[in-house]
């Protein structure tokens, strides 16, 4: 049987209006996923009105057999949750006047002016409209192409824009972690340091997001969270050392830092006092972006996708409001955020499976169904 393990929380579940026996239910959902060996570790945290009230692991803290607990503040590979980080550094340079969201990436990235890459925007890589390929599996092709091999070179933009787009800029919806690993080189143009460093420096540090890297310290790898070897081989020597950009992929961090950031956004783009962004923006970015533009998503065709600037909207549900937005990450990780109801649900498993409704849809409405 799964032993959880409780970590810091701020406020109790009755306080926060929050039926209690669903956050029991939550974790013995997940604890028969340990112990039936589908997944090696789930963490999750449940806040309401800027407080914890839920915060719990269980399972193997790292794919060794011998591994110690599951911790509820255990740094995790957040994966494509990274593309919210990314857009945030983005938007922060928008508000600085140092980027526009309809500027050209030609007019920075001299790879990008050709008749096929010119009409490329900002706006188009942050609500995965730009034409560039979709990730490998998106259309549900047998052999998908490793994307994250095509990129692994010094001369990744142009291994990138080689062959076809995919779609004409603007007009469809396919999700693009390569598109974000340009926004992350847009960073770097314009803000004159590693985008990477500039994260670090003007978001995670300023929130007190203290268990949040690009490349974890020596002194907290053993923090780190890992399902297989090779993670554990790419926190070591070298394996960290990229010569891409790492805006659609490269965070690690903790549930707790995942709520500070996701209770910055509650708050219209502040915390404890600190301004990341204004509140016009933070609205910008969490509203649908698009108009009439359809999208495949992996065999779900959808005639008009709802997307906001990095934060999209794939919450279908019956607990979950639609004005919620979210982001999900490979491995598996998950933050969703709902300022009707000023909740807040992150998660993180330790599988390295397929997408699977079991492990990612079931646990999110079982969060939400406990909102009195």
């Amino acid at each position: 049987m799964a032993t959880w393990t409780n970590g810091k929380t701020e406020t109790s579940a009755a306080k926060a209006n929050y039926c209690d026996e669903r956050i029991d239910l939550l974790a013995d959902y997940y604890g028969a996923l340990i112990d039936s060996g589908k997944i090696r570790a789930a963490g999750f945290l449940l806040g309401r009105n800027g407080k914890v009230f839920a915060n719990r692991a269980a399972g193997k803290h790292v794919y060794t057999d011998d591994s110690g607990p599951a911790k509820p503040d255990a740094i995790k590979r957040m994966a494509s949750i990274t593309k919210v980080f990314t857009a945030t550094a983005a938007m922060k340079l928008v508000e600085d006047g140092k980027l526009w969201l309809e500027q050209p990436v030609k007019s920075i990235i001299k790879e990008f002016d050709t008749p096929m890459h010119g009409e490329i925007n900002l706006q188009h890589l942050l609500t995965h409209t730009s034409g560039l390929p979709a990730d490998g599996g998106y259309f549900c092709e047998p052999y998908p192409i490793d994307w994250f091999d095509h990129i692994n070179k010094k001369d990744w933009i142009k291994r990138l824009l080689s062959g076809p787009l995919q779609a004409k800029p603007g007009s469809q919806w396919n999700y693009s972690t390569l598109g974000f690993a340009v926004v992350g080189e847009l960073i770097t143009r314009a803000s004159g340091m590693p985008m990477e460093d500039y994260i670090e420096q003007n978001i995670f540090k300023p929130l007190g997001m203290t268990r949040s890297f690009f490349n974890p310290p020596e002194a907290l790898i053993p923090e780190v969270t890992t399902t297989e070897k090779w993670e554990a081989d790419d926190l070591s020597g070298n394996g960290r050392k990229r010569s891409y950009s790492l805006g659609g992929f490269g965070a690690f961090a903790s549930l707790p830092d995942l709520f500070r950031f996701a209770q910055c956004y509650l708050n219209g783009g502040t915390l404890d006092g600190v301004r990341i962004l204004g509140r016009k923006t933070v609205e910008a970015m969490t509203r649908n972006q698009l108009d009439g533009v359809p999208s495949f998503h992996w065999s779900k065709n959808c005639i008009n996708y709802r997307q906001g600037l990095g934060w999209g909207f794939f919450c279908d549900g019956p607990t979950v409001s639609p004005e919620c937005y979210n982001h999900e990450g490979w491995g598996w990780c998950s933050l969703f955020i709902d300022p009707k109801e000023s909740f807040v649900f992150a998660s993180y498993m330790n599988t390295h499976e397929e997408w699977d409704p079991d492990v990612m849809v079931k646990p999110r409405t079982i969060a939400f169904s406990g909102i009195n």
